[in-house]
């Protein structure tokens, strides 16, 4: 009877051990205590989206920071949560996700922190109603995808207060991780032209 309780015993640890082997997670927030998320000089509405993940790697984040569907592409979402508030505090998130893939393992982890119009998801494929976002990571180990093993070597944690990179947004206030506004499509149009004619003189000079 002990040798079959024994037995039971180790097949379930064992099954235990090998569930949790196949999936990395990673905890995030931004709780009381840590930087609070802000736009507008307001703290950001509950129900806003806070995505964690990895963009494709060599994928240029800053030179597609004004193209969202090009963004969302190269995105590999991990999980999400929403903008809540806690014990009092508004403008808070905290989230754990977990994943069996393995292509997260190595890979930086980022924060995209979405205002949308509707204070909600972000609109799939077009996110026509996202109005400002802000995308952070960090410069420290604990910002990268940890491989899938025994916990806790396949978990991390990363918080608000720890994002000192910011790809669009600033980061560089000591209370809150401040969101971008999203630029007005006849902004977008005005910005292309001036790169175009810069392009257009650059050639044109080189010829002469």
């Amino acid at each position: 009877m002990l040798s079959k309780t024994l037995a039971a015993t180790t097949l379930l640890v064992l099954t235990i051990s090998a569930a949790c082997g196949q999936s990395t997670t990673v905890s995030f927030s931004a709780g009381p205590g840590e930087k609070d998320i802000f736009f507008n000089g307001l703290a950001l509405p509950n129900g806003n989206q806070v995505e964690v993940g990895y963009f494709s790697p060599g994928f240029d984040v800053v030179g597609n920071t004004f193209n969202l569907p090009s963004l969302a592409a190269a995105w590999h979402s991990l999980g999400l949560d929403n903008i809540t508030t806690i014990f009092g505090q508004s403008g808070r998130f905290a989230g754990t996700a977990s994943t069996a893939d393995p292509n997260f393992a190595g890979n930086k982890i980022c924060l995209w922190i979405f205002k949308t119009s509707n204070n909600g998801a972000p609109t799939p494929s077009s996110y026509a109603n996202v109005q400002a976002y802000g995308l952070f990571s960090g410069s420290s180990a604990n910002w990268l995808f940890p491989a899938a093993g025994i916990p806790p070597g396949n978990m991390t944690s990363v918080t608000s207060s720890q994002a000192d990179q910011a790809y669009f947004g600033l980061n560089n206030d000591p209370l809150h991780l401040v969101l971008n506004p999203v630029p007005e499509p006849s902004t977008l149009a005005l910005l292309a032209a001036s790169a175009g004619s810069m392009v257009w003189f650059f050639r044109y000079r080189s010829r002469r």
